[in-house]
């Protein structure tokens, strides 16, 4: 009778198990796609973007991608994967937004989620802003949104290595640096994709088979530390003093080390300190006021970016082809839709900061030719009249 008990149990598990599974991976799903949206009024999302349609924004950020949404890429550990969407597009070779403009140099941006420009379309990222100033003032140029969400200056480096090593030569790499490069901290160094990857290489087990369980996932996000918590966490580890020390050190050399590859490969480089909320910026400017939770997990760029500004005013910053705009703010309008990324407003005056920078890097443009004036006609000469044949000497008639 217990045998019999403990049979039908096992059915009955093995016939649920899987729909739990699927119901999970579901609910997960759509939790995912929830989570993008804004808590926040349509009122006060009409203040963050400086717009009269709220939903038109919602609709944006539903199709922004995270970090979370990447697709597994060698070297790096993830990119965002293609995407067409009618305001996010991303192509098959992971530029947001495709190319950007139709003649002259070639311009590649690299960064994380700021650059790529999350709860933006495509045509208010801060590449998009550049390419269409640059166009403003006659200068032709092909942008390339390479930002992926996420992505620090090691990464930044490793897939610029690639592209050289390759053959893909852009005739000028611009990187926008600053936030996530004290939001990564640790030893070894990792990316936001780091602890996943090392999931799926651990040995398969009882602890394995949970952990890539949809509904282990469900139970353990429903029961478990919100993502706000796990991030506070993440930030007082990677605030400490020592910690910020290591942060600032590694962002110097992954910048040396790309001048040198571009030096080496003939290509023009541009390193943008980016502006950051938590350095010189006023928070009580905010459209919609942000909590010191909220804030919390930032406190490592605040310490970094203060010891930067320490390092620049002594001397001791690597400031070769440095844009410094960590002071940099919209003087009218909002700056920031939530903790760290910028309104359209801020994205387009951080992009034409970007366009006066490389106007003076790049090639002047053509100049039309004056056309010729044209060349008169020679005067004529009046001819001269026939002149009389000379007589001949008369013979003498002999």
């Amino acid at each position: 009778m217990a045998l019999g008990k403990l049979l039908r149990l096992l059915v009955l598990l093995v016939v649920l198990l899987p729909i739990a599974e699927w119901g999970a991976s579901v609910i997960m799903a759509r939790m995912s796609a929830n989570s993008r949206l804004p808590a926040v009024s349509d009122k006060d999302l009409a203040k963050l973007y400086d717009t009269d349609q709220p939903g038109h924004r919602r609709q944006i950020l539903v199709e922004s991608p995270g970090p979370g949404d990447g697709a597994y890429t060698p070297l790096v550990e993830y990119r965002m994967p293609a995407q067409k969407g009618e305001w996010v597009s991303v192509s098959d070779d992971g530029l947001r937004g495709g190319i950007m403009g139709q003649s002259g140099p070639r311009i590649a941006v690299f960064g994380g989620g700021t650059t790529f420009g999350h709860g933006l379309a495509d045509a208010e990222t801060i590449p998009a802003a550049l390419v269409a100033a640059l166009l403003r003032d006659g200068i032709p140029a092909r942008v390339e949104n390479r930002a992926v969400p996420g992505w620090y200056s090691t990464q930044d480096r490793v897939a610029f290595a690639e592209m050289l090593a390759s053959g893909d030569k852009p005739d000028v790499a611009v990187f926008v640096h600053g936030l996530d490069d004290f939001m990564r901290c640790g030893k070894p160094e990792g990316t936001a994709w780091s602890a996943r990857l090392a999931e799926v290489g651990a040995p398969i087990g009882l602890e394995q088979v949970i952990r890539q369980s949809s509904l282990a996932a469900l139970l353990h996000k429903l029961g478990g530390k919100s993502q706000q918590a796990l991030d506070k966490e993440q930030a007082l580890a990677c605030g400490s003093d020592s910690q910020v020390e290591t942060s600032l050190a590694r962002l110097d050399a992954n910048r040396r080390l790309i001048a040198a590859m571009a030096e080496r490969f003939g290509v023009k480089v541009l390193f943008v300190q980016q502006p950051v909320p938590t350095f010189h910026y006023d928070n009580a400017k905010r459209a919609v006021p942000m909590g010191p939770d909220q804030m919390a997990p930032y406190v490592a760029t605040a310490k970094g970016y203060a010891r930067l500004a320490e390092k620049r005013g002594s001397g001791s910053l690597f400031e070769q082809d440095l844009l410094w705009l960590a002071e940099l703010e919209p003087a009218e309008g909002n700056a920031y839709v939530d903790a760290v990324h910028y309104s359209p407003a801020f994205a387009k005056l951080i992009g034409e900061k970007l366009a006066e920078r490389l106007a003076q890097m790049l090639p002047p443009p053509a100049q039309p030719e004056a056309p010729s004036a044209p060349t008169p006609p020679a005067e004529s000469q009046p001819s001269a009249p026939p002149s009389a044949a000379p007589a001949s000497p008369a013979v003498p008639h002999k």
